[in-house]
């Protein structure tokens, strides 16, 4: 055989070289990213918080992106129905979606057959960052304080009833987890969303009630509840003189967390890219006031430590729920 008729030369009589064969480098993965518009579904209605949220960021990600940024309303089932269809979508970094801890941290435990692996069909994008909590009692309940609630509560012959926006929800499993670590026994009473749920409290049919900060606000400022703790890792501005959880020796430190996801197999440098498009979209002056006023606290990470959070935080909730022994059919 010629001994000039080598790899080399029948690589060139193909048209190729040996550098053609070599790995895409990173940046030519994201070289055309993205080649059409993005869409976020979100598995929650229209004019929820989250969807507000979202799509006052989508202006901002879209200049970014140099693509326009859509919004996919697929609300039901905790989540799960938009969950499911974004899992199914191709991983091509065209589509996302909207996660939360209802849909990815606590569903795929308390659901009987879940239709997701929450750790294997996604792959963690961007954090939005959490929504803390608080345990509200009525203006005429006899607990001032988070501590006098909790002696309170040890103390009854029969469980004090709190309220939730729903079997299943976060705000259920985040009382749950206040019962393991305070070692108290309570009386679950499920309602169908926040609205009702404070007409509840407010009328006084259960105890106490656990809602979003931003739920509380306007009625802690009317004088018809009283909040006695915050489920954050620092007290918030607007409410300093409301303890943390954590001040009081009970290990909670935030809230149901947010934030993106993408179908499991996107391609790192999509994501990498993503990341950068939606942290710079929360920092803009308009995302960060709907932010405000929501009385979210921001999370910033890369996608590695996101990914390490959405995990972790997949197993946190996890060990409350099957403690617990919560379940649920849809």
């Amino acid at each position: 055989m010629n001994k000039n008729f080598n790899r080399r030369t029948m690589l060139a009589r193909m048209g190729l070289t040996l550098g053609s064969l070599a790995p895409m480098p990173i940046w030519a993965q994201t070289a055309g990213f993205p080649t059409g518009p993005i869409k976020i579904i979100m598995p929650w209605a229209a004019g929820g918080g989250g969807d507000v949220l979202v799509r006052a960021m989508t202006s901002a990600m879209s200049q970014r992106l140099g693509q326009p940024v859509i919004v996919d309303n697929r609300p039901g089932a905790i989540g799960t129905i938009g969950s499911l269809a974004a899992a199914r979508s191709p991983a091509d970094g065209l589509t996302l979606v909207y996660g939360t801890a209802d849909s990815h941290s606590i569903a795929p435990h308390i659901l009987k057959s879940s239709p997701y692996d929450s750790k294997k069909d996604f792959v963690a994008v961007a954090p939005i960052g959490f929504t803390p909590l608080t345990l509200i009692v009525h203006a005429s309940h006899p607990a001032k304080t988070f501590e006098q609630y909790l002696q309170m509560a040890r103390q009854a012959k029969e469980p004090l009833t709190y309220g939730s926006w729903g079997q299943g929800s976060s705000g259920q499993i985040t009382v749950e987890a206040l019962k393991q670590k305070a070692k108290i026994d309570l009386l679950h009473i499920p309602y169908n969303g926040t609205a009702p749920l404070m007409q509840a409290q407010l009328s006084n049919q259960v105890s106490s009630a656990i809602v979003p900060v931003l739920v509380a606000d306007q009625h802690v400022k009317a004088g018809s509840v009283r909040m006695l703790a915050v489920t954050a890792r620092e007290r918030l501005a607007a409410f300093p003189d409301v303890p943390i959880m954590k001040e009081m020796g009970v290990e909670i430190d935030m809230g149901p967390w947010l934030g993106f996801l993408a179908p499991a197999g996107t391609p790192s440098a999509v994501v990498d890219k993503l990341n950068s498009a939606i942290t710079a979209s929360i920092a803009e002056p308009q995302v960060a006031e709907v932010m405000k006023k929501m009385t979210m606290v921001i999370d910033k990470m890369n996608p590695a430590d996101y990914q390490k959070f959405v995990n972790n935080e997949y197993e946190r909730w996890g060990s409350y729920i099957r403690t617990a022994r919560i379940t649920m059919d849809l």
